[in-house]
């Protein structure tokens, strides 16, 4: 069966660094290596929602705040990155000072903001798969995702300053095959891989995005270059390349 989607190709050039945080509720914030659904889905919709006029950024339910861009998942079929270095994690060490008693005391901690590095300059190429009969039903057009996704400004925290260098659109068949030959993300669960790249458990953005209690999670593999997939697959091919679901 072949299905015909909207798809968005963004490349990006990160100005340095990428802060997520793994650990939300947790003082030391640890990064994820790399970058999950769902932080991709939380970049574009902060300029969505600006075209809109719409300047809130999270949502309370039952005393449960979770992101605003969970208003969006139903949306999005798929999305994913490339990444053409490899990261590191670093942490840095912060010196403290207080006044206690009338003196000034000083102490050192480390690792209290954990960051990503490319190990050298490099660049990332985010593929978004939109479902245009969702996106008719709600108050945006294919156009304000375009525009959009030209506003992506960070991934992740404040730290994490992006800057999109072209921005690709168009419809792109899905199509079932036994292998492909990849260098995006995909999820790992009843495939067989060969060549580099990591696992890194993600949240479920399709459970939900924000919400951290309850969190389900799934198994992502990063390639590291480009690696060979075999199994029951989905697949997009856009400029030459192949994407897998």
């Amino acid at each position: 069966m072949v299905l015909l989607v909207f798809f968005l190709k963004v490349e990006v050039n990160p100005t340095g660094i990428i802060a997520l945080r793994a650990l939300p509720q947790s003082k030391m914030r640890n990064a994820l290596r790399y970058i999950p659904p769902s932080t991709l889905i939380g970049a574009i919709a902060y300029p969505l929602f600006h075209i809109k006029g719409e300047r809130k950024e999270t949502l309370m339910e039952r005393k449960n705040p979770k992101s605003a861009a969970d208003t969006l998942r139903g949306i999005f079929l798929w999305t994913t990155i490339k990444m053409s270095g490899k990261s590191k994690a670093y942490g840095s060490i912060l010196k403290i000072n207080r006044l206690h008693r009338g003196s000034v005391e000083s102490a050192i901690t480390s690792l209290p903001f954990t960051v990503m590095y490319g190990e050298r300059d490099y660049s990332m190429s985010i593929v978004y798969l939109l479902k245009e009969e969702a996106i008719s039903a709600s108050s945006y057009s294919l156009k304000d995702f375009e525009r959009a996704a030209w506003g992506i400004s960070r991934l992740g925290s404040r730290e994490s300053v992006v800057s999109v260098e072209s921005v690709e659109s168009g419809r792109v068949e899905i199509h079932e095959a036994d292998e492909a030959r990849t260098s995006y993300a995909f999820p790992f669960t009843g495939k067989e891989v060969e060549g580099r790249g990591a696992l890194q458990a993600v949240f479920d953005w399709r459970k939900g995005i924000g919400s951290y209690s309850n969190t389900s999670f799934i198994v992502m593999f990063y390639p590291e270059e480009e690696v060979t997939v075999r199994g029951a697959l989905k697949v997009v091919s856009l400029d030459g390349e192949e994407v897998v679901l």
